[in-house]
């Protein structure tokens, strides 16, 4: 299999129509819309925009959802001068938002994840080099971790739920976090502006996207030792697939001629595949990824679309929506909305 992998190159052709009975998905992708502050709740298997629920000013970046896919929880970051300080429930078959839940001054959430008990949560708080341990069902906090990273920004778990890895922008470095306090944190310098981060399917590798540095670094992360670097992209997000590929978006450096995605080996760091995506840098760089649902979903703000690459490796780029506002975190369930309280706007 990996043979065929190092074979193929995806030089995709440009999304296929709006064909929704043959996208092949299914439940509902949820998006944090920066432009406006809300998140949307689209139904896959018509492509269809339910609802959109308002979540204030101070506006969401990221998303996630629980493994059974009743919740989703969205965290209250806001602009520069507007920090917010709440986590932000939702039942997704309801469609309603349900809880918020203050995590205190100077704390700016921004990344989510949950566990696999589907109650808690972590999450980073940025401004307090922080994560916190968060059950959205009583709606508090049990218990918060130093980081020993500055401007900790994103964070993912290990498959056994025992470790958290954050990624700090500040500092340019990886922490990894014991979350039972049984052992010291670690932190190492994996380079300039380190934000995007990912957790190998088996929980042995941690890649991080170092945007100012132009590197992806991937890290041993029983050791925490650096085992690989990947050189020349300039971007802030990496996603691996469940088969244990890796994804980057490239191209949206200074200069570039076509943006693309990029897919790599997790083990060997070796290239296995390239999807190229219209416009230029000229169009902007903002592109965001989740895998789920057998695919790989992209947002990309640069062209104002909502799109799914089906299967997630191999498939073809169909549009699921336009949405301009300036979409960032995505989360996804296989539940669909049953009832729905407002319309979109």
């Amino acid at each position: 299999m990996i043979r065929l992998f190092l074979a193929l190159t995806l030089l995709l052709a440009p999304c296929s129509p709006l064909l929704a009975a043959d996208n092949g998905l299914s439940g509902t992708l949820l998006v944090a819309n920066r432009t406006g502050g809300s998140v949307s709740l689209y139904d896959l298997a018509t492509e269809t925009e339910i609802t959109r629920l308002p979540i204030g000013d101070k506006v969401p970046h990221e998303l996630t959802a629980s493994p059974d896919g009743r919740w989703a929880v969205t965290s209250e970051y806001g602009g520069g001068s507007n920090p917010g300080q709440h986590l932000v429930v939702i039942d997704i078959p309801a469609a309603a938002i349900v809880r918020r839940i203050d995590l205190g001054p100077d704390t700016r959430p921004h990344s989510i994840v949950f566990l696999d008990d589907n109650r808690h949560v972590i999450t980073t708080l940025e401004r307090a080099e922080q994560i916190a341990l968060v059950d959205i069902i009583d709606g508090e906090i049990v218990d918060t971790f130093a980081t020993g990273g500055s401007d900790s920004h994103m964070v993912r778990l290990s498959p056994d739920n025992r470790h958290a890895f954050v990624a700090a922008r500040g500092s340019g470095t990886l922490s990894k976090i014991t979350l039972d306090g049984s052992e010291l944190t670690s932190v190492i310098a994996t380079g300039a502006r380190a934000e995007g981060i990912a957790v190998s399917p088996d929980g042995e590798r941690v890649w991080v996207a170092n945007q100012d540095a132009s590197t992806i670094t991937a890290v041993d992360a029983d050791a925490m030792e650096i085992v690989g670097v990947i050189g020349s992209i300039a971007t802030n997000r990496v996603e691996f697939l469940p088969n244990g590929i890796a994804v980057i978006p490239g191209g949206m450096e200074d200069g570039a001629d076509v943006r693309h995605i990029t897919y790599f080996n997790g083990s060997t760091l070796a290239e296995v595949g390239h999807l190229a995506l219209p416009g230029s840098t000229a169009f902007g760089t903002g592109v965001r990824l989740l895998a789920a649902n057998n695919a790989l979903f992209l947002a990309d703000s640069a062209l104002n679309e909502i799109s799914a690459v089906v299967p997630a490796f191999v498939g073809e780029r169909t549009v699921i929506a336009i949405n301009p506002d300036n979409v960032d975190g995505m989360a996804w369930s296989p539940l669909r909305v049953t009832s729905v309280a407002g319309r979109p706007n």
